[in-house]
This record gives C-alpha cells, sequence and structure tokens, in this order.
C-alpha cells in the first residue's frame, strides 16, 4: 500500500519525489508482558528522493496516559519530561520503540511515533532510505492489540527543499520543509480498543483489508473469510460459544492457508487478523 498523494499548497506545484513508502508488518510476536511488532520500511524504486523519517499514529482516547514501554537505541518522549503541560498533548497507548543503529525515535505532543536518521548529514541526507531500498530493524513493543493504523513518510531536504520559494511583498524568500512533502498510508500497530476487541470488530478490519487498503486483493478469497465471520458473530450471538468458537478457528486457519509467498493475503492483513482473531480465541 503505496503513501498517498501529497495535499500541501506547495504540492500543488511541485510534487513529492516519494513515490511510494511502505511501513510492512514482518511479524507479530507475542512476548508473554507484550507485543513486539516488526516492521519493514520500504521507499518505491520510483521515488526520486530518500525517506528520512517515518512515522505511526499511537494516539489513544483521552484518558489512556502517556505510558511508555523500554526502548531499544535513542527515544526522547515528550510527555516524559518533567515539568511539561500534559493538556497540550495527546493521550497514547503504552509503547516502548525499537531503532536500528543510527536511527532514532520520538513520540511528540500529537501521538505520533517517528524515527529519523540521526547520524551525519541534513534532515537523513546521510541516513535515509534510498529508492528501490529498505530498512529493517525498526520495531516496537506494545501490551496492545493490533489495529489499521495511519503512517506517514517525509523524504530527505535534498530531494525537495533546496530551491527557496521566490520572495514576495509579504515575506522574504525561503526554503520548504521537507514536512510539507510527507506522504500519508495505512499500517498496522498498537491500538486502544474501548470496550474491548470483539468479532464485530475484526469484521470491520476485515472490510477494509478487502476493500480500500487491499490487502487481501482477491475476492474469491476475501468472501469466505467474511462468511466465517458472519457465522461466527451469529453464532455468538445467540449463544452457542462452541459454534462461534469452531467457525473463528475456521478463520484463522483460512488465514494460514492463504498467507505466504505468491499468496493473497498479505502481511498487513495477516498479522492484524491472525492476533486478533487468535486472541479471541481464548477470551470467548
Amino acid at each position: 500500500m503505496a503513501f498517498g498523494v501529497c495535499t500541501s499548497a506547495l504540492a500543488a506545484q511541485r510534487a513529492s519525489p516519494l513515490h511510494g513508502a511502505y511501513l510492512h508488518v514482518d511479524d507479530v510476536a507475542d512476548s508473554g508482558t507484550y507485543y513486539i511488532y516488526r516492521y519493514r520500511v520500504v521507499n518505491a524504486p520510483d521515488s526520486r528522493g530518500g525517506l528520512a523519517m517515518f512515522s505511526v499514529d499511537v494516539s489513544a482516547p483521552r484518558g489512556t496516559g502517556f505510558a511508555t514501554l523500554p526502548a531499544t537505541g535513542g527515544f526522547d518522549h515528550g510527555a516524559g519530561y518533567p515539568q511539561v503541560d500534559l493538556t497540550r498533548f495527546k493521550d497514547h497507548v503504552q509503547v516502548g520503540p525499537i531503532s536500528p543503529p543510527n536511527w532514532r525515535a520520538i513520540l511528540g505532543r500529537g501521538a505520533t511515533l517517528a524515527w529519523y536518521g540521526d547520524h551525519g548529514g541534513f534532515e537523513g541526507d546521510i541516513d535515509s532510505i534510498a529508492p528501490g531500498d529498505s530498512l529493517s530493524g525498526v520495531a516496537l513493543r506494545s501490551p496492545y492489540l493490533l489495529g489499521i493504523r495511519r503512517s506517514w513518510g517525509v523524504p530527505t531536504f535534498k530531494s525537495c527543499c533546496t530551491e527557496p520559494r521566490p520572495a514576495t511583498a509579504s515575506r522574504e524568500a525561503e526554503h520548504p520543509q521537507s514536512s510539507e512533502f510527507e506522504l500519508e498510508s495505512w499500517t498496522v500497530g498498537p491500538s486502544a480498543h474501548p470496550g474491548g476487541l470483539n468479532l464485530t470488530i475484526i469484521r470491520a478490519d476485515l472490510q477494509q483489508v478487502c476493500g480500500a487498503l487491499r490487502w487481501i486483493a482477491d475476492g474469491a478469497v476475501c468472501g469466505p473469510l467474511q462468511a466465517t465471520l458472519a457465522r461466527a458473530a451469529a453464532a455468538a450471538q445467540r449463544g452457542d460459544r462452541s459454534a462461534a468458537t469452531d467457525a473463528l478457528r475456521g478463520f484463522v486457519d483460512a488465514l494460514d492457508a492463504q498467507h505466504g509467498p505468491g499468496k493473497p493475503v498479505n502481511d498487513n492483513a495477516y498479522w492484524l487478523l491472525k492476533v486478533n482473531g487468535e486472541y479471541l480465541l481464548t477470551h470467548m
């Protein structure tokens, strides 16, 4: 799933050099106390510049708080500094970033967890992801279950912003900011589910996965998966726990059968639906 169209006013005149970037879920593992989300970040081959920063939404409903887990690598947590005004911060799920060498994580007021190159160069011009290249070793820890999350990518300064805007009567010539060329997409990340995870949420996620996200693009696979979840929901509604469990187990088994190289269920869809489905199997 590529990042969407850049929507800044400047972008109406100059397109983002990023033609596609992916925060791709490679694996989600249960440590017993929290989940470990492992990602691979990919810059599309037809991009015209490096990917300098990428981020994922980790916001949560008001009242959730600002707790974190231990981080691996450099980490700046805005809400964790003494005497900050927490009313200016959005609550976030509990999270602990894991960063590869020469990359650093930051979690600021807007509850987006971002990684950026912190070793040499300006705006990621040295530590960045080149077109057609990828970065592994990016991960996070969180006790929260999976959900569909927004993500963003920002290009290097060199690839977008070395040409200044012309001066006008009201301002001097100035360079644009790399963030003006950020592109938005969707990934999987830790999410708050008020009221608890249930079959209604999993069915809604599957609808998005088979619809606009196209993480499962084959309708011949989506149809049976949706029908199986519908049977599970109907059984649960009439209080038939055994039938609901059997249907949900069949759903998870079908995901396993349709996931892998050359198969229609991509990694984002697989981990989202499998982990949440297995969680419900043990809590029905």
